[in-house]
């Protein structure tokens, strides 16, 4: 019976908190912020402390399947030995929980953007590597957020989209021994995360060209250069 975990992971990707999240507060997410139902979004209509709760909640919907699977793997194993179909069988989960979460069958197959689920199966799968990919995305949310000047929810895009870029340099480093299923599996994560940020991509680079370059910028009442760029060079006559 062990199979059923797989289909038991999809269907617990698919719960949206997002979605509940805003029914709590008498709003559909779908029709708010950017109509995702993920926990950015529930952030930017709700507020931050939903956008803790959602993630959190969001992990560990990746985390729980994909831990129960090893568990399963691990006690069949020293029953058994090795059974060659079980070794998939973490993976498969955690392809489940990820699934479900972008694919929810409780929301006409339109979920979630699938960050804080996928670094939750990391967490079951390769949890070196997914402490190494949440801090690369913590110092990125913070230098557009501090640096840049962007609104916190418009920072996690950008950070997302560097996570993902490291996920499968983060294993390299971390994994002993690097296991080709897990990193096909990341390699292919990566990838769907990529997609499904393109637009936050798109966005990210329309807020960097709309923005003043520094030179633009003066103090209040400062008098600006002349067109041809010459500096003055003696102070101006007062009488």
């Amino acid at each position: 019976m062990w199979w059923l975990l797989i289909p038991a992971a999809y269907l617990l990707g698919s719960l949206s908190f997002a979605y509940w999240a805003g029914r709590l507060n008498g709003k559909d997410l779908r029709q708010h912020g950017s109509g995702n139902l993920g926990a950015t979004n529930a952030g930017r209509v709700l507020g931050w402390r939903w956008f803790a709760l959602v993630f959190t909640l969001d992990l560990a919907k990746g985390a729980l399947p994909v831990l129960a699977a090893a568990w399963h793997l691990d006690q069949t194993m020293q029953q058994q030995g090795t059974i060659a179909t079980l070794q998939f069988l973490p993976i498969a989960t955690a392809a489940a929980a990820v699934l479900g979460h972008v694919f929810t069958c409780f929301h006409g197959f339109k979920g979630g953007k699938a960050v804080a689920t996928s670094l939750g199966v990391l967490v079951g799968l390769a949890p070196l590597a997914a402490a190494l990919i949440l801090a690369c995305w913590l110092l990125v949310w913070c230098a557009v957020w501090a640096v840049l000047r962007l609104g916190k929810s418009d920072a996690v895009g950008p950070a997302s989209i560097v996570a993902a870029l490291a996920a499968v340099p983060a294993y390299l480093l971390t994994a002993n021994p690097v296991l080709p299923p897990t990193l096909w599996f990341l390699a292919l994560l990566a990838l769907l995360i990529l997609i499904k940020h393109r637009s936050n991509l798109g966005k990210f680079i329309a807020q960097i060209r709309a923005k003043p370059p520094a030179s633009s910028l003066q103090p209040p009442g400062a008098t600006p250069w002349r067109s041809t760029g010459a500096c003055p060079t003696s102070p101006p006559n007062v009488s």
